[in-house]
């Protein structure tokens, strides 16, 4: 079943801080469903159309210290290893679009060098077929769980996620993808790094040198568990797309923000958990799937186009505890979650046309 609601929000909240990344090119993703290893040119004066998808942060393992019984290893191990388990109510989404990005907050490592800090994720390497089996092309590793078993941790998770097929962007990487002959940039912050935000300028121009059709910013930022974004969120969003970002997407809150559409372009400041092994039974399972379709003529974006959707979704295909298998919402929940997000919306401008969407 689809519902597709015309939604209204107003203007306002802050934000800043910051992001560094150092230049990449990432692997080519092919336009879906039909795969291709060659850059596909478009015929000149052709108009393409682009369907980019996001999801929040994506906890594919545990903490060691966490109980063993509930957590996602043992849901691994009650499914037999069937990887595609854990995405498969919300697969559709993703494997219709042509690019899906997820916020990886944790590492893929055999790594035993835990971090001395609270909280430290990680999870087998093979749990990468979770996102190989689902559609996901893309996965923002700029986040505070990056190097949660040190630096080795890190260099581990790109190069399994990068041997699967999947690109590792964020921090010191740079990547441009060409999908359909369309050239997208995808940048990653940690804003909680004060070191990340003294780079961003120099990064992002290093970027837009490169002439992409397409600019994603996504930043790691805000408060955990606020329900609406702060000042330095609102200042670095606005900033991003003075600069050139055609979006902005945002995570580490762990709950929804708002959405707001700033000089035609579109900031989601939190999308909340997703696939998330952090947390066997959190207070607030509320997430949601983000996309927007570009049309791109000859390079250029027709600003005047405006196809945007959010998909309701909770967790965990069940209320009572997280069994980590993202659901989308119908009937009242559904309802409850776009009120949530309209709510967090108020105060903001431009998101009358945002389609809300229940299968």
């Amino acid at each position: 079943m689809k519902k597709f609601l015309n939604v209204c929000a107003c203007v306002a909240v802050v934000a800043l801080v910051a992001f560094g990344t150092v230049w990449l090119v990432g692997p080519e993703i092919p336009s879906k469903p039909v795969a291709s290893e060659k850059t596909v040119e478009p015929p000149k004066d052709s108009v393409v159309s682009l369907t980019i998808t996001a999801a929040g942060d994506c906890t594919l393992g545990t903490d060691v210290q966490f109980g063993l019984g509930s957590g996602f290893p043992a849901e691994v191990a009650r499914q037999k290893e069937d990887y595609s388990y854990f995405m498969k109510n919300v697969k559709s989404f993703f494997e219709n679009d042509d690019l899906t990005i997820i916020n990886f907050e944790g590492t893929l490592t055999n790594s035993g060098a835990r971090e001395p800090k609270q909280f430290a994720f990680k999870g087998d390497p093979e749990y990468v077929k979770i996102l190989t089996t689902s559609s996901i092309e893309a996965a923002n590793l700029a986040n505070n769980h990056s190097r949660d078993y040190g630096e080795v941790s890190l260099k581990d998770t790109k190069k399994y996620l990068s041997d699967a097929g999947v690109t590792a962007f964020g921090m010191d990487d740079i990547s441009i993808v060409d999908i359909k002959g369309v050239k997208v940039g995808l940048i990653g912050t940690n804003a909680l790094n004060y070191e990340g935000s003294l780079k961003y300028p120099e990064i992002f121009e290093k970027l837009k040198n490169q002439k992409p059709d397409i600019i994603i910013a996504n930043f790691h930022w805000g408060a955990e568990n606020a329900a609406v974004a702060d000042g330095s969120q609102v200042q670095l969003a606005h900033e991003a797309i003075d600069n050139g970002a055609d979006l902005v997407i945002g995570h580490h809150p762990h709950v929804l923000q708002g959405i707001e559409k700033y000089k035609d372009r579109y900031i989601v400041y939190s999308l909340g958990n997703f696939c998330f092994g952090g947390n066997s039974n959190p207070s607030d399972k509320d997430t949601m799937i983000f996309q927007q379709t570009f049309l791109v003529k000859n390079g250029e974006i027709d600003e005047s186009y405006d196809d945007v959707s959010v998909i309701p979704c909770c967790i965990s295909s069940v209320r009572t505890y997280n069994n980590y298998q993202p659901t989308p919402l119908e009937g009242d929940e559904f309802t409850r979650v776009q009120n949530k997000i309209l709510a967090r919306s108020a105060g903001y401008e431009g998101t009358e046309n945002i389609k809300f969407i229940s299968e």
